[in-house]
């Protein structure tokens, strides 16, 4: 019951908070070869339409994943709850169906999830080159996000960060909580990870707190293909 009242008052604080977005994201299974085909179809029916103002839809390339993950692209809508409710108003009529119809012939659906953000940082960043994602099955979510906001003081970052919920979509794993990063290219990502003694032991005592109440389940590094906004 406490887990459920502050999941509550967390989303309730993000929809009056300006600066946190909600999210939609759509995962496709494409075949080597077919990717040029799928964002084509993406960028003709995305640019042919007055975008939602503050809305952004992305394309992900998934370059690092677990053994037997089958997505290999990610299609991710994000705003504000008007914008994102707007722009699935646009997703509709002849030219929608054509884009889908298109869309379908080289991508293959594997997965459909919804969240929203808790805290973001260097809004700015957000379009980079490279991006890493993780993911945990959060038993304290105040535990666990106040632990996290502790370790952003010990641990700054150069690009785009979040730390958010997954609400809708959500698999037998139990994903609830992740965190998103953003680089400027691969061997800012590759290297990124506390440096300094002060920012190592910041990260240290994050795991030793969340540990206990969490499942760590894993993470994927992607290359940012193509935004529309």
């Amino acid at each position: 019951m406490k887990k459920f009242f502050f999941l509550l008052a967390i989303t309730f604080s993000c929809s009056l908070m300006a600066q946190n977005i909600l999210w939609e994201q759509t995962g496709l299974h494409v075949e080597g070869g077919d990717g040029s085909f799928v964002v084509r179809a993406i960028d003709e029916f995305y640019s042919s339409i007055e975008m939602p103002e503050g809305v952004a839809v992305a394309l992900d390339w998934v370059r690092f994943r677990a053994e037997g993950t089958e997505t290999t692209h990610y299609l991710t809508f994000s705003g504000s709850a008007e914008g994102i409710a707007k722009l699935r108003s646009l997703r509709e009529g002849d030219a929608y169906d054509a884009y889908s119809d298109a869309l379908s012939r080289f991508a293959k659906i594997t997965s459909s999830q919804s969240g929203s953000t808790i805290v973001r940082i260097n809004t700015d960043k957000g379009n980079q080159a490279m991006a890493q994602l993780w993911q945990w099955s959060v038993e304290d979510p105040e535990i666990f996000v106040n632990s996290f906001m502790e370790l952003m003081k010990g641990f700054p970052q150069e690009g785009y960060l979040s730390m958010g919920l997954i609400s809708q979509g959500v698999s037998k794993a139990g994903e609830s909580h992740y965190v998103y990063t953003t680089h400027k290219d691969y061997m800012t990502a590759m290297s990124w990870g506390p440096k300094t003694e002060v920012q190592q032991k910041a990260f240290i005592k994050f795991q030793k707190i969340v540990n206990p109440v969490s499942d760590y389940l894993g993470t994927r590094t992607m290359y940012r293909v193509k935004m529309w906004n």
